[in-house]
């Protein structure tokens, strides 16, 4: 650690350490009449501190935890924003969140890739009309039912999706144009027509992520 940073840490230590005081005796407070909390200016100076996207935060989150515990702080709500934003913009973070979840759950992780692709485009603050919501659009009943408190958390959307399609391809025997309709259209219209729903919406879907499988042998 140079003197930079050692100086670096030692400011957002006094930051940290007046907004905790602030908390104990006031909760969120404002300045005048401007509304702004203190958690809001703690994370707004020491993102000027920091000075731009490319520093390491790494330290800054040790330095979190001894200075605040698990009680959380500013420089942790920063710390979590930041690593959002991280995946939005980079593909190899989201790689990463992919194959972990194909890992936990033991489903290909091109299969999630495809479904995130077919759903939301790799977009984690997408919303569909009816309400469905971030990389793989779920609906929010779906959602609460996988334990997913925020669906645009990349993070806890791929758990709740992931774990949606290993459930799927366990009740359809593996079968992933079936587990895919379903994950479409629900487990109802697939068990009604015995098979992939003579929706057109549907069909689309499940021969997009096939062909995106390289699965060319197959037919609706």
């Amino acid at each position: 650690m140079n003197i930079a940073q050692m100086l670096l840490l030692f400011q957002v230590q006094q930051l940290n350490a007046s907004w905790q005081s602030q908390q104990g005796n006031e909760g969120l407070y404002d300045l005048g009449n401007s509304g702004t909390s203190g958690s809001q200016l703690f994370a707004s100076l020491l993102q000027a501190a920091m000075g731009s996207e490319t520093a390491d935060l790494q330290g800054f989150n040790t330095l979190s935890q001894e200075l605040t515990g698990s009680g959380g702080s500013p420089i942790q709500n920063y710390q979590s924003s930041t690593d959002l934003q991280s995946v939005n913009k980079s593909p190899s973070s989201l790689d990463n969140l992919i194959n972990s979840m194909a890992q936990k759950y033991g489903v290909d992780s091109n299969l999630i890739k495809q479904v995130v692709k077919a759903e939301s485009g790799f977009n984690s603050h997408a919303m569909s009309p009816a309400g469905a919501k971030g990389l793989m659009q779920l609906m929010p009943g779906t959602a609460a039912a996988y334990g997913v408190g925020n669906a645009y958390d990349p993070l806890q959307n791929l758990d709740g999706g992931t774990h949606l399609l290993k459930n799927l391809l366990d009740h359809y025997q593996g079968n992933i144009p079936l587990a895919l309709a379903a994950y479409n259209a629900g487990s109802g219209a697939v068990d009604k027509y015995q098979g992939i729903p003579p929706y057109k919406e549907t069909q689309n879907y499940v021969q997009k992520i096939m062909a995106g499988l390289n699965r060319r042998d197959w037919k609706v």
